[in-house]
């Protein structure tokens, strides 16, 4: 396991969104500054560019129906910018709670 990587730590972040379409562009606005691979209803972050493909993402995010899981991948200040900036941009849309899973 490369240094700084740890088993990933889950948070729930729960709100109430008009659609799909505005969670991904949430997404997309917190990986500004880094590296964001969408497919689907997951999001992988990057603070670069990935240089193999089989480098690990730092954070992962799922879109579910009540709002987000963020996957911390790494123990890095990139992962908890990406978290912190979901929870940022969600609370724009509304009432924001977040738990670790």
């Amino acid at each position: 396991m490369r240094e700084g990587l740890t088993m990933g730590v889950d948070y729930r972040v729960k709100v109430a969104l008009p659609s799909r379409d505005v969670a991904q562009g949430i997404c997309r606005k917190a990986g500004i500054g880094g590296h964001l691979n969408v497919e689907g209803d997951r999001a992988d972050f990057y603070p670069a560019p990935p240089s193999t493909p089989s480098e690990w993402a730092q954070a992962s995010v799922s879109i579910d129906a009540d709002g987000f899981v963020v996957c911390l991948l790494a123990n890095s200040s990139f992962a908890r910018q990406v978290l912190g900036s979901i929870v940022q941009l969600a609370a724009s849309e509304g009432v924001v709670t977040v738990e670790e899973l």
